[in-house]
């Protein structure tokens, strides 16, 4: 076994390293941040987030992007809340706005792989449909609260923590071991790293990217159900500026607009330090102007020390990256 792979990782320790001595330094300079019901709240935000986030790890691991993700978010939660308005039950309603979400997905995947388009071109128009169809939902639900049992879907708890958290966090242990050795899973960074190459050893590069553009939009459903139901109404700004939210904290933890690189862990710590930075902003009364500045300082900041340190783990032979497949995949037909 050679050195560079057995070496540890130490970028990989970069954004955690950054949001515990974030974390110590607020909690030195505010007696609130430390609260229980603080640090709860923190963790419930990013537990909804944390949906459109899976989602968006895999496909940057395959090099591509989707920024319909915010979108998704406003139409699925009001699709439900439309069509209880409309006398359905919650399971069914629940079930018409994931599939709804999933129909962008798969439609987003196809138009990539049948006709070689730029995902991000592709994203940003049906970033702009469906968030149009979201406005449409959102006048006919103008002043209509949604219904109790709606309301109760996000806002379940165990003890002191809300049940979307303690699945959260359940979720990032296993989808972080399977990614690192389920081979259908590894193959994704094989795809990120060539896409030309892994056709060549047989991986179905154009059915996977299609399969994770559908997962995507349909998590993204699942974290704008959970949006729709922590608010309780209607609300035409639900899901604004969220790509920009997840693609900075999933580049934080590591991951490439090239593809190859990206992990689960990693992403949530990131969107963690995103919220920790905002709550020690709200403690310290900073106005919201002077937020937007401070939180593109600190950003340029902690990617270019991420950066410094991935450059430095290569030249002592220590791997930057999570690296793509450890073995050779079968051969077998492309997509």
């Amino acid at each position: 076994m050679r050195y560079k792979d057995a070496a540890i990782n130490l970028s990989s320790f970069t954004i955690i390293i950054l949001t515990l001595v974030l974390g110590a330094a607020l909690t030195f300079t505010s007696e609130t941040f430390l609260s229980i019901n603080n640090i709860v709240s923190i963790l419930y935000g990013v537990s909804i987030n944390f949906w459109g986030t899976i989602g968006f790890v895999y496909l940057m691991i395959m090099g591509e992007l989707d920024l319909s993700v915010g979108s998704v978010y406003a139409m699925s939660g009001m699709t439900v809340g439309l069509l209880m308005r409309n006398h359905w039950p919650l399971l069914p309603a629940l079930a018409v706005a994931l599939a709804l979400s999933a129909a962008v997905g798969l439609v987003n995947g196809f138009l990539v792989v049948r006709f070689k388009v730029p995902s991000m071109m592709i994203t940003l128009g049906t970033m702009a449909s469906v968030r149009g169809l979201a406005n449409l939902l959102c006048t006919w639900l103008y002043g209509y609260p949604y219904p109790p049992s709606y309301e109760a879907l996000a806002r379940q708890r165990i003890g002191s923590l809300h049940l979307t958290t303690l699945v959260m966090i359940a979720s990032v242990i296993v989808l972080e071991i399977l990614l690192k050795k389920a081979a259908v899973f590894k193959q994704m960074y094989y795809v990120g790293e060539n896409i030309e190459t892994a056709r060549i050893y047989g991986i179905r590069a154009g059915r996977q990217k299609i399969a994770i553009f559908t997962v995507m939009s349909l998590l993204a459903g699942v974290g704008g159900i959970l949006v729709g139901s922590r608010l309780r109404f209607a609300d035409s700004t639900i899901g604004n500026g969220l790509e920009f939210t997840i693609l900075t904290a999933v580049v934080l933890g590591g991951a490439s607009l090239s593809g190859g690189k990206g992990s689960i862990l990693r992403a949530v710590v990131g969107l963690i330090f995103l919220a920790t930075i905002t709550t020690g902003m709200i403690v310290h009364n900073i106005e919201p102007l002077i937020q937007q500045l401070i939180v593109g300082v600190i950003l340029i900041v902690t990617v270019f020390v991420d950066t410094r340190m991935g450059k430095m783990g290569e030249s002592f032979g220590i791997s930057s990256n999570v690296r793509g497949p450890s073995a050779r995949p079968k051969l077998g037909a492309e997509a």
